[in-house]
């Protein structure tokens, strides 16, 4: 029975997205399925988006020898993507000598794994780098090199320069069973087609332990926790230089460091969740967030405050203190379960080519492909270019020229180009674009950007949907006398 694809991935995430680059440098037959209706739009956009170096991972672990020179790996990927990779340093505090010990470890972790220029320096150091942290701080581990990225546009980046190299995306498509026929794999989705592959690789994140029970391996489980995290104003960029952690626990990551485009987000209070679908923010998970912030910055304000959104961090059940799971079904071959948590992002590329590696030990047959196009061009971004840029993307476009969301300066030229590459939601043109990211969070932008979508697609605005089906942008109001029949009146829904 001949098999559609070589290689199937489930879950259009960071790790999903990273790997279908990897593996499109190869000959062969490739697909990346997504349930979503969006790549990049589910656990990979509720994170701190840092990249670590791998003085959080145990010596000797898995996680640790994938994260090794993460930075290099993703500042050399955002020459090749187009995408934004900002350099922030590290200062881990010690906030009372008790805590000296951990910025010992750290250091002893990090360069178990590889890491150097670690530096354990004093009260003074630490003021001259950060003003405004708290003076209570007795110590921090210093170390340089590493960076912060926006995951959404890394994963649409990632996914769209390996379809310029033949692998087949489709959204709107979840797996309800996995058979194997012969030497064929057989992934059924309902009212889909279904579709055969050589090879699967698991790489649905939250959903992972739901794909491997299909795959008949009833022992892989996850442990869920629920993070808050909040967004601060640009107006508080000037707090913090550097990704600033303080303390650990089951309860609380202490953090907070600039964005990729120049927010500062803090993190992360945790709270037990038994639910994937848990996305909602309690005013008791943001004030101990703030509490967490304002031990490490006393100055910051409740009133820089944009928005705060939580996310789910899992750790599966199989692999020992916390490390990765990676590894063939022990049921079903062909095949292969890719399960992480903290820190999968950093590892991501790592991960990528440790499963590009199984996959060819397990008997996948490939050569590298000559053609293989490694640059993709994204578009331009009318907030980071200069006065001269801006007069030659006006005069090339003049939709460059009329700002749409006027708190992050973005353009209808931007707006329209993103939905002319796939971003057919609100949700994907919001986090393409960063319009509705800003200060007043969609308020002033959101009508405009609906008109532009229903425009650029051709569909009526009841049409819209915030992130796919079934989430309507616009309902219809009656008249409660009249002819009950007839519109009279149309609204936005609020986010």
């Amino acid at each position: 029975m001949e098999s559609d694809y070589d290689v199937v991935i489930i879950g259009a995430g960071i790790l999903g997205a990273m790997i279908a680059r990897e593996l499109s440098k190869l000959e062969g037959r490739f697909a990346l399925i997504e349930k979503e209706s969006f790549p990049g739009l589910g656990v990979s956009r509720a994170s701190l988006s840092q990249i670590h170096l791998p003085d959080f991972c145990p010596p000797g672990s898995l996680k640790g020898r994938l994260s090794f020179n993460a930075p290099d790996r993703f500042r050399r990927l955002s020459t090749e993507l187009d995408v934004a990779y900002r350099e922030v340093d590290q200062l881990w505090l010690a906030l009372e000598p008790s805590q000296m010990e951990n910025l010992r470890a750290a250091k002893a972790r990090g360069e178990s794994h590889g890491a150097t220029g670690f530096e354990i320096i004093s009260p003074g150091k630490i003021r001259d780098l950060e003003p405004h942290l708290t003076t209570k701080a007795v110590a921090a581990l210093y170390a340089r090199g590493v960076g912060v990225v926006y995951p959404p546009e890394w994963v649409f980046a990632l996914v769209e320069n390996a379809i310029q190299n033949g692998l087949l995306l489709y959204l709107n498509h979840p797996v309800s069973r996995i058979s194997r026929k012969g030497d064929v794999l057989e992934i059924e989705s309902p009212g889909k087609r279904t579709m055969s592959a050589k090879y699967l690789v698991n790489a649905a994140g939250l959903y992972s332990d739901q794909i491997a029970w299909m795959a008949g391996d009833g022992h892989v489980h996850l442990n869920l926790r629920k993070g808050t995290m909040v967004i601060f104003d640009k107006a508080a960029s000037g707090l913090v230089r550097h990704m600033v952690y303080g303390t650990f626990s089951e309860t609380h990551s202490q953090d907070i460091a600039p964005t990729a485009h120049g927010n500062l987000i803090l993190g992360v209070h945790y709270t037990k969740t038994e639910s994937k679908e848990d996305s909602s923010v309690s005013k008791r998970a943001v004030f101990e967030t703030m509490k967490l912030g304002k031990e490490l910055i006393p100055s910051l304000s409740e009133k820089d405050k944009i928005t705060a959104f939580s996310g789910i961090l899992a750790t599966n059940t199989v692999a020992d203190n916390g490390d990765f799971y990676i590894a063939p079904s022990q049921k079903t071959p062909g095949v292969l379960h890719v399960i992480v948590g903290a820190p999968g992002l950093t590892a991501a590329p790592g991960i990528a080519e440790h499963v590009i590696g199984m996959l060819l030990s397990a008997g996948f047959k490939t050569e590298e492909k000559r053609d293989f196009q490694k640059q993709r061009t994204g578009w331009p971004r009318f907030e980071s270019a200069s006065h001269t840029q801006r007069e030659k993307m006006i005069g090339a476009n003049p939709r460059f020229g009329h700002i749409v969301c006027r708190c992050e300066r973005v353009s209808e030229g931007e707006i329209a180009e993103a939905i002319r590459r796939g971003a057919h939601t609100m949700d994907a043109v919001k986090h393409l674009t960063r319009a509705g990211m800003g200060r007043c969070q969609g308020g002033f932008c959101g009508i405009p950007v609906l008109k532009l979508l229903a425009a650029e697609t051709h569909l009526p605005p009841t049409q819209i949907t915030k992130r796919g089906e079934g989430s309507f942008m616009i309902r219809e109001r009656f008249p409660r006398t009249g002819n009950p029949g007839r519109m009279e009146h149309v609204e936005a829904v609020p986010d």
